[in-house]
């Protein structure tokens, strides 16, 4: 092998080492971060839900027809309002938070 072939493996070879070992280090800090304990369930942000997720759960609270279901606000939130003729008798008016699906009122006539 002659002299300037070898130089240039020797420096491909300081490189490569050069970058895998930098590499190594790099890697294996979000390692340690995924070994770390998860934050507990309550922390985590609660989701969006639908109008369909609404009635569904309006309807599990009081049984009976959706007599219609639309966007409104209710103590100072956004809401789903759920209006239902139970089978119990009443009306009811169900309020869910769009953001969090967090009951917010719930009414009966």
């Amino acid at each position: 092998m002659n002299k300037p072939a070898a130089y240039c493996s020797a420096a491909l070879l300081i490189l490569a080492a050069a970058f895998s070992g930098s590499t190594l280090a790099y890697d294996s800090k979000p390692a340690a971060a995924a070994a770390a304990p998860a934050t507990p369930a309550a922390a985590a942000p609660a989701r969006e839900i639908t109008k369909e997720q609404a009635v569904e759960m309006a309807l599990k609270a009081h049984p009976g027809e959706v007599t219609k279901a639309y966007q409104d606000s209710k103590k100072g939130k956004q809401t789903w309002e759920v209006k239902i003729n139970g089978t119990d008798g009443k009306k009811w008016e169900v309020h869910y938070e769009i953001k969090t699906g967090a009951l917010v009122s719930e009414e009966s006539k």
